[in-house]
């Protein structure tokens, strides 16, 4: 089987459409709203936690009512929060004859692409994904990075990605410049990152 291409897509003003108001939804709204995209949420009923995201978020637009074939049209993804897989298959046949790409959560076989887990550090975003597979396990590699990498350490990253950016008015060599950065990532792999030899890795 091959391999899935890892990618961070842009999403900001692009169509977004989101079908169900549950949990799962309730996981995927908030990367949306991070993401900028413009949201179209449309489900019968919606979890109290998605209820709150709604009244907090009032650009989201809610339509409380059965989702259409004709709603697909014109979007830029689809993410089908339900548990309906004959749903899932007819939304997907018919978002593929729009060229529309769809992610159906939990039916790995109705995804043209795959949510993940994600860790956040400032400036850097580590996604970990099992290809819709097995999500508890995305889950705990994203506790042992969160050790790994705690949140105090986000203005660390901010600063060296600041510095790089500064660096090339302080040392405008580009061979120069690499050589510096190069000392400067050893550095940080070697001090930041180095695991004790005592402790066990998962």
């Amino acid at each position: 089987m091959s391999r899935k291409y890892p990618a961070f897509l842009n999403l900001e003003n692009k169509n977004v459409l989101l079908i169900g108001g549950g949990k799962v939804a309730l996981e995927k709204l908030p990367h949306l709203i991070d993401c900028g995209a413009k949201i179209i949420v449309i489900s019968l009923e919606v979890c109290s936690e998605v209820s709150l995201i709604l009244k907090k978020h009032p650009e989201i637009q809610f339509e409380q009512r059965s989702v259409e074939f004709s709603d697909l049209q014109g979007r830029a993804l689809v993410f089908s929060a339900t548990n309906d897989p004959d749903l899932n298959r007819r939304l997907t046949e018919y978002a593929h004859s729009w060229k529309i790409w769809i992610n159906c959560a939990d039916d790995p076989s109705n995804c043209d692409f795959y949510s993940a887990a994600v860790l956040d550090r400032g400036p850097v975003r580590i996604a970990i994904s099992t290809e819709g597979n097995f999500a508890g396990l995305s889950g705990v590699v994203k506790s042992a990075l969160d050790e790994l990498l705690p949140e105090e350490n986000e203005a660390d990253f901010q600063d060296l990605i600041q510095f790089r950016k500064e660096l090339k008015t302080m040392l405008p060599d580009p061979a120069q410049r690499k050589r510096v950065l190069k000392e400067l990532l050893q550095t940080l792999k070697n001090d930041y990152f180095r695991i004790p030899a005592n402790q066990k890795t998962i």
